[in-house]
C-alpha cells in the first residue's frame, strides 16, 4: 500500500483521479472548516454528483451537520462519545500506480524538512504519548497551573495540534481519560479535562449552526464600533513588539513554539481589540497560523 500526497486545487486533483481510475465512493470526516474549505467541498461534491460517485462523510468528534439549533445537542454528544469505536482490518493491496501530477511544491518541501525543534512532533504516536504522559504523570497539576503562561507548558494536555489535525479524536481521548486507572483518585482533575473536551466540539457546533461567525461580530451591535486601524500597531502586535512584557512574551512564544494557553491567547485578542483599539479581524489570520 503506498500514499500519495498531492498539492494543488482540489477539484483539479480528483479530475485527474476520476480519469485515471474507476472510483467507486469516496470517503472523508465531515469537515467544520472556514468558507473557503467550505466552498471547496461543494465544488468536490458537484463534480462528484456529476459522475454519479456517493462521497460517505463520517460524523466528526460529535459534531452534528445541519441541525437549526443545539436543542438535544448534549445528548446526542455523550451517546456518541460513549459508542464503542470502529474497529477496521486493513488488509495489503496490490500496489496502485498513480502518476501523479501534482508533487509537493519546493517550498513547501523546504518547509516540512525546516520543520521547528521547539514545535510538537506531530502524528499519531505521539498524539497517544502526549495523553499517556498527561494522565499518568502531567494531570497532577492541571487544576493549579492551567492558567499559567509558563508552567501550563507541562502541566496542560498539550493535545490541541494533534485533534486538530486528527491524530486523535475527541472520543479517544474522552475514552482513554474515563478508562484510566488514576480516574477515580483524580476525578475533579480528570472531569475538568473532559469538560473541555466537551467545549471543544461544543464551539465548533455552534460555528457549523452559525458560520457568519467567521467574518462577523456574534454581537451585531460591535459592527457599529469605529476602530481606528494603525498598521503600525498590529505589525508590532504580531511580532511581539508592542513594549508590554507578556503581550510580547506570549506572541513570541506563540510564533516560535506554536503552542499558548487558552488564557494568554484570550489575553492576546484582548489587548489587540481593547489596549490597542483594533478591530479584531486583523489579528485572526495571524494567529489561525
Amino acid at each position: 500500500m503506498e500514499v500519495h500526497i498531492c498539492e494543488g486545487k482540489t477539484t483539479s486533483i480528483f479530475t485527474t483521479l476520476l480519469q485515471q481510475f474507476n472510483i467507486q465512493s469516496v470517503y472523508s470526516h465531515q469537515e467544520s472548516g472556514a468558507k473557503l474549505t467550505w466552498e471547496v467541498d461543494k465544488a468536490v461534491s458537484q463534480l462528484l454528483n456529476q459522475h454519479n460517485i456517493p462521497w460517505i462523510e463520517s460524523q466528526r468528534d460529535g459534531i452534528l451537520r445541519g441541525i437549526q439549533n443545539r436543542k438535544g445537542w448534549d445528548e446526542q454528544w455523550y451517546i456518541q462519545m460513549s459508542a464503542r469505536p470502529a474497529t477496521v482490518s486493513l488488509q495489503p493491496q496490490e500496489k496502485v500506480e498513480f502518476n501523479n501530477p501534482f508533487p509537493l511544491s519546493e517550498q513547501l518541501k523546504e518547509k516540512l524538512i525546516s520543520y521547528p525543534d521547539q514545535m510538537q512532533p506531530a502524528g499519531e504516536t505521539k498524539a497517544l504519548a502526549y495523553l499517556k504522559s498527561f494522565c499518568t504523570i502531567r494531570a497532577g497539576n492541571y487544576m493549579k497551573h492551567i492558567s499559567k503562561p509558563e508552567f501550563s507548558r507541562k502541566s496542560c494536555s498539550r493535545l490541541s495540534p494533534f485533534l486538530a489535525w486528527g491524530n486523535l479524536s475527541i472520543r479517544q481521548v474522552c475514552q482513554h481519560i474515563k478508562s484510566h486507572p488514576r480516574y477515580k483518585s483524580k476525578k475533579r482533575t480528570f472531569d475538568s479535562m473532559l469538560t473541555r473536551c466537551k467545549w471543544h466540539c461544543h464551539f465548533i457546533q455552534k460555528f457549523e449552526v452559525e458560520c457568519s461567525y467567521e467574518t462577523h461580530c456574534v454581537n451585531p451591535g460591535y459592527e457599529t464600533l469605529i476602530k481606528n486601524h494603525s498598521q503600525e500597531f498590529i505589525t508590532a502586535w504580531k511580532l511581539g513588539q508592542t513594549g508590554y512584557p507578556l503581550v510580547d512574551a506570549c506572541m513570541r512564544c506563540v510564533i516560535k513554539t506554536g503552542w499558548i494557553n487558552f488564557r494568554m491567547r484570550a489575553m492576546l485578542v484582548s489587548f489587540l481589540c481593547h489596549h490597542l483599539d483594533q478591530d479584531w479581524r486583523a489579528g485572526s489570520q495571524h494567529l489561525a497560523q
